[in-house]
């Protein structure tokens, strides 16, 4: 079994890192009476809002027939929150409580954010909602009043490497490769998620230098990424160009898009101009559903953008 899926939390003591986060979601549902039934999980891409909603499920008790899962990328209209209001109204068929995940649910349209709005201030008793966006301020404030607010912060390179340290010894690998520990730390964006899957990729290769290559080709070509960046920044590069270099991309599109937006910050780090943050809101969206079509659309959107 893969080790994302193996050591995937099932309740909030089991999460790495935001020990704060977990202290007061671990209080509030705790409590004997008025337990919140809307949840607002917010964060940088791999921090892990869809694994918090997901053991929000496990601690209700919601069987596989009263979970639901929605995404507002491809699903963002009036009538998606009209299908879950009247279906809310329903009483649960394995249990007693449902639960209703909105995953990237920045992207709902102004109605259906009004929408949403009434069935948050008023849930039926047994109903329960998880909201998971990269980009809460694209939300309704009034939207947001209405839920609890979790913020996930990324794992900083420490704690990713105690992190795949005590997955190693868990899984009873001794001697690992010291450099191997870093590079996956230094790649992985301070996303546990993507950590295991790239240890994943490299646990049972003896050879270091092996596995240092392996985390590379599993990852991206940084030297791809690192120029096509630089062609967007530059704003005057032909379409041409860039999507000959786009081709030449290698790796799950996740991992690509993680890539853009750490080197984006970089230079929004350094230079702080508002054309590099625009850019950066272009590549929060997630293309875990539409793949490298998906990135080759944010990456056109972010060249127009540019344009000089």
């Amino acid at each position: 079994m893969p080790l994302n899926t193996t050591y995937r939390p099932t309740d909030f003591n089991g999460l790495v890192g935001n020990e704060s986060t977990v202290e007061s979601l671990n209080s509030v549902l705790n409590r004997e009476s008025d337990v919140p039934h809307s949840f607002l999980f917010t964060g940088p891409a791999g921090t892990g809002k869809s694994t918090c909603a997901l053991i929000l499920k496990n601690i209700l008790g919601c069987s596989s027939s009263d979970f639901h899962l929605y995404n507002a990328a491809s699903s963002r209209g009036i009538d998606t929150i009209r299908e879950i209001i009247e279906n809310s109204h329903f009483m649960p068929m394995g249990g007693d409580k449902k639960l209703i995940i909105l995953e990237e649910c920045h992207q709902l349209t102004v109605p259906a954010q009004e929408s949403l709005l009434v069935i948050l201030e008023e849930p039926p008793k047994h109903v329960y909602f998880a909201l998971c966006t990269t980009l809460p301020e694209k939300l309704k404030p009034t939207l947001k009043r209405r839920c609890h607010h979790y913020e996930l912060k990324e794992l900083s390179i420490p704690q990713t490497k105690k992190f795949l340290k005590g997955i190693l010894e868990e899984e009873g690998v001794k001697d690992f490769s010291k450099d191997a520990i870093d590079k996956i730390a230094d790649v992985c964006n301070g996303s546990a998620g993507k950590a295991l899957n790239l240890l994943d990729t490299i646990i049972d290769i003896a050879d270091p230098d092996l596995a240092l290559k392996t985390i590379e080709d599993a990852t991206v070509s940084e030297a791809n990424i690192v120029e096509i960046a630089r062609l967007l920044l530059s704003g005057r590069s032909e379409w041409k160009a860039i999507a000959t270099k786009i081709k030449g991309l290698t790796g799950e599109a996740e991992s690509l898009r993680y890539a853009f937006l750490g080197y984006f910050q970089a230079v929004l780090l350094s230079k702080g101009t508002s054309d590099v943050a625009e850019v950066m809101t272009i590549f929060c969206d997630s293309v875990m559903y539409s793949g490298k079509p998906g990135l080759t659309t944010e990456i056109f959107f972010a060249y127009k953008a540019l344009l000089k």
